[in-house]
């Protein structure tokens, strides 16, 4: 059994990532976190929004992903996500003021669809700051 783990995440548009890693985990739609290892069970599983995380040379390592599907194997795993950011392709100052206006939506907001809205956009750009490794409101 090899002591790595190929992740490769893709987009509609591109590859995001790809590389060997020790260890990963990723958002489940609806059983919380999968955390997977080299010679893990094969499976198909549904992805919700989040953070990637992964261990390469020791050190942890971030992405967001937004929806999409996750095929594990024993020595691979590749998401087809709707939408992912490495963590320097986050615009951080963007994702701050998306949060500001999203917070200010909820707060506005007049029917239930507005509120969905608000909150789709809200966790979005909260997944992206803490990404960053920046703080909401810093």
């Amino acid at each position: 059994m090899s002591e790595r783990i190929h992740l490769e995440v893709l987009t509609p548009e591109r590859r995001i990532f790809s590389a060997q890693v020790a260890e990963l985990q990723f958002p489940t739609k609806d059983r919380g976190y999968y955390g997977i290892l080299p010679g893990h069970t094969p499976l198909v599983t549904a992805v919700g929004q989040g953070l990637i995380t992964y261990t390469e040379d020791g050190q942890k390592h971030w992405l967001t992903v937004f929806g999409g599907f996750a095929q594990v194997g024993p020595d691979h795993v590749t998401i087809l996500a709707r939408a992912s950011e490495t963590v320097d392709m986050i615009d951080v100052e963007r994702a701050e003021a998306a949060r500001v206006r999203a917070q200010k939506l909820l707060k506005d907001a007049e029917g239930e669809t507005d509120l969905d809205q608000a909150q789709v956009s809200l966790e979005r750009s909260l997944i992206r700051l803490q990404a960053a490794g920046k703080p909401a409101g810093h």
